[in-house]
């Protein structure tokens, strides 16, 4: 069954009218069976002598997203935004309003946190495009070097080379520095490896390591003094995996950059708290609750996870907050003072 999925997949994506390579028309990305772990992705035409006027774009069910082409440019590109799964993209260009083009790709979406987008099918595999010699389909209009300068930030961020293709991740509502500075390629993206991704190693010029916490601690010195003074450590911050939970680009939910509200990032992993009772059930016969009451001990904030939970390390078991012992009930009273 997987290899006819997989057939019909890749016959999706070779729909195109014998005339456009006449024309010279050809769709350099996606690839197809592409994985991104981002939300966007780079559309990129080689239009030729084609004299193409419009190209329109759709990303799965949503409504086609239209872009004027300029007039007389070999190459044409821009930004789509994917969501999680399979996304079938189709691209069609016009000159006017007759057709000149049209095909299809079919490209994955997958999640750092979510189990259901974790692992695609062996259809999909990673293609990197940052290689010298894929490099060169763009360098006919864009400086392909890298003109950062560790540590120091852009006066203004348009003139970061990374900036015409990459500035969809600056659209969040919070930023986070190395990205809102354009900073990326010194601070996280420095084409190195690490123990989860050595397999790609080489493979890209802006590969990050995975894991990425010995990046993240370059600038957040406190948090490795703390996390590892600690003696429970939550399973991400033990794998120095703080990408799974904080975006590192941005997000506009969240100024501590997380990838979901609290409540829904941590059942995405901890799925049986959110379909059965969690710690007790009250006399009511109901579960204790983890949402939609006041905190007691956090004034102004809702009840949730972290209200009893520390989400990186704790000294107590279950990664409780502020409990050293003394019996439970003793923990309970921060909140049930009578």
């Amino acid at each position: 069954m997987r290899k006819v999925a997989a057939i019909v997949l890749c016959s999706l994506c070779l729909i195109v009218p014998l005339f456009a390579f006449e024309k010279g028309i050809e769709l350099i990305k996606p690839y197809g069976q592409d994985i991104y772990l981002s939300k966007y992705a780079a559309v990129v035409l080689k239009l030729g002598n084609s004299g193409a006027k419009r190209v329109s774009v759709k990303v799965g069910e949503h409504e086609s997203i239209e872009r004027t082409i300029p007039a007389e440019r070999g190459f044409f590109c821009f930004t789509v935004e994917l969501q999680e799964g399979v996304n079938r993209i189709v691209i069609e260009v016009f000159d006017g309003t007759k057709e000149l083009y049209k095909t299809v790709r079919t490209v994955y979406r997958g999640s750092m946190i979510d189990k259901k987008f974790k692992y695609s099918t062996k259809f999909f595999h990673k293609q990197f495009f940052h290689t010298p010699q894929k490099e060169q389909v763009c360098a006919s209009c864009h400086d392909m070097t890298m003109n950062e300068e560790k540590g120091i930030a852009f006066e203004n961020i348009t003139e970061s080379n990374c900036f015409n293709c990459h500035y969809p991740i600056t659209s969040d509502k919070y930023l986070h520095a190395p990205a809102a500075n354009w900073l990326c390629a010194t601070s996280c993206h420095t084409g190195e490896s690490g123990r989860f991704n050595r397999k790609y190693k080489g493979e890209s010029k802006y590969l990050y390591p995975d894991p990425i916490a010995p990046n993240c601690y370059s600038c957040h010195k406190k948090f490795k003094k703390k996390f590892y003074g600690e003696r429970y450590r939550h399973e991400p911050v033990d794998d120095g995996r703080c990408n799974r939970c904080h975006d590192p680009h941005g997000a506009n939910g969240s100024n501590k950059f997380l990838r979901k509200k609290v409540w829904e990032l941590c059942t995405t992993c901890h799925t049986d708290k959110k379909k059965r009772g969690h710690v007790v059930r009250t006399f009511s016969g109901k579960p204790h609750p983890t949402r939609g009451k006041k905190d007691p001990t956090r004034e102004g904030k809702e009840l949730t996870c972290i209200s009893c939970h520390n989400p990186h390390v704790s000294n107590n078991g279950y990664m409780l907050r502020g409990y050293m012992g003394g019996g439970t009930m003793l923990w309970c009273k921060r909140c049930h003072k009578k």
